[in-house]
């Protein structure tokens, strides 16, 4: 076997086929295509790198490397925050690997695309369920990104970015808020901040109705289940909103929707979630799913792309891109959307997810959530650790400690069980705790969790 057939490291190509491709290039030599870089830029020496080593060998060195990592596959986890450790039924992997759908280019062209849009069709159609509206979009980068879309589209909607901008509740999400004060920053409308009752960590509704009447808003923007976990009196804050001429935005656990009524059904105008909890794993904090969704009316001021039912010269059924007058493919300069590469995949693994669970099955699985948290909640009262805040709640909540939260989490952590996030500071709390419960969390599992900070408190 000649030299020029073996292979180099794990570069298949031959001497010879390097030669063959220079040639056609005019190049004579692999130095020449870096001529452009400036010497003084380029690195003189071999990288400081280890010898190569055979597959199956580095195969077993990357997994001694992850099995270093502490995840929610090896811990306890009691995480949450907006990111949540759900089980994600096999169907979902087993469907969204297949060929057809891994692509990431947009489905312009439907005459090729046809299996996609029908697919993001039915997205669309199973979160207008969700959100309780009509017009979704066919998805936005996030939950944070929705939102501050959302926060936009308030102030198009009015007319005029107003000259009080948006009112935003303490409720939402921090990160989700710095979002929003970046997109509306850059635009020159201004974020007044409504706190949160202090004693049931909720909106204080009459404060609402003051705040509105004093400032002449476009839009008011805040989450249920929210950021401390309890739910909010949506009915009545959309009642207050729509009052004063402003526009609603509720930022919503899609999850929540199989117990509770939609925000859309109780008044609220515009819905944003982040579709995480269906079906999307944790990945170590992305990608993630924005969900956007509105009145009929609304449809203009929608960012991103909407899938639409049209017929073809034929009368034949077909599926399409429709409504893209906001894109800037589309309205160039002019354009107030600039959703490009959204989502597409995770709106698939969501829609996927949602149809496997079925109706009943999404309203069981939020309702185990739920069920658990409670339990939780309960059996963590009875060892002396109380509830910031006697709102209902969902999924979450925060406790306050007696000491503070940061060692605690630390000594959990070294006993394999992520014990939640430190909020303390939040809401002016001094050692506070936020817990998340799912239904991958066995009775076993919070027992163990109450048991270990019951010793670290001691």
């Amino acid at each position: 076997m000649s030299g020029e057939s073996l292979l180099s490291g794990y570069n298949t190509h031959r001497v010879s086929d390097r030669q063959m491709m220079l040639a056609s290039i005019g190049a004579r030599d692999v130095e020449a295509l870096f001529a452009a870089i400036p010497k003084a830029l380029r690195l003189s020496r071999p990288l400081d790198l280890p010898e190569p080593l055979p597959e199956w060998e580095l195969s077993r060195h990357m997994q001694a490397l992850a099995a270093k990592n502490a995840t929610t596959r090896t811990h306890n986890s009691f995480l949450g925050g907006g990111a949540y450790d759900h089980y994600i039924p096999a169907v979902v992997d087993a469907i969204v690997s297949r060929g057809e759908f891994l692509t990431s280019y947009t489905p312009y062209q439907p005459e090729i695309s046809q299996g996609l849009l029908q697919a993001l069709f039915e997205y669309q159609t199973a979160l207008s369920a969700i959100t309780g509206l009509p017009v979704v979009n066919g998805s936005c980068y996030d939950g944070a990104t929705a939102l501050a879309d959302a926060a936009w589209c308030t102030c198009l909607i009015s007319g005029t970015q107003a000259e009080g901008g948006i009112v935003l509740s303490e409720g939402v999400w921090p990160h989700w808020r710095e979002v929003v004060n970046s997109y509306m920053g850059g635009r020159g409308v201004g974020i007044q901040a409504l706190p949160l009752d202090k004693k049931s960590g909720r909106i204080d509704v009459k404060a609402l109705d003051a705040a509105l009447a004093k400032h002449k808003s476009a839009g008011f923007l805040f989450q249920t289940p929210n950021s401390v976990g309890v739910f909010e009196d949506v009915k009545a804050i959309a009642d207050i909103c729509a009052k004063h001429g402003v526009t609603s935005v509720c930022a919503f656990n899609p999850l929540a929707a199989g117990i509770v009524t939609p925000p859309g059904l109780q008044g609220v105008d515009i819905v944003v979630c982040d579709g995480q909890p269906l079906g999307i794993p944790l990945s170590a904090g992305g990608p993630s799913l924005g969900v956007f969704a509105t009145r009929r009316e609304y449809r203009k001021y929608v960012p991103g792309r909407l899938i639409g039912k049209v017929t073809d010269i034929n009368g034949n059924l077909a599926y399409a891109l429709v409504y893209e007058d906001r894109e800037q493919h589309v309205a160039r300069e002019r354009a107030t959307s600039n959703i490009c590469s959204n989502q597409a995949l995770n709106a698939l693994r969501a829609v996927i997810y949602l149809a496997s669970l079925g109706e009943g099955g999404l309203s069981k699985i939020a309702a185990l959530n739920a069920r658990k948290a409670h339990y939780l909640a309960e059996k963590l009262s009875s060892i002396g650790v109380e509830q910031a805040f006697d709102g209902a709640f969902f999924n979450e909540f925060v406790v306050v400690l007696s000491k503070p939260v940061a060692p605690i989490l630390k000594t959990l952590q070294e006993n394999k069980i992520f014990g939640g996030i430190d909020y303390s500071g939040a809401l002016g709390l001094k050692h506070a705790l936020l817990i998340s419960v799912t239904e991958t969390k066995t009775r076993a599992d919070m027992d163990a969790f109450a048991h270990g900070l019951k010793k670290t408190l001691a």
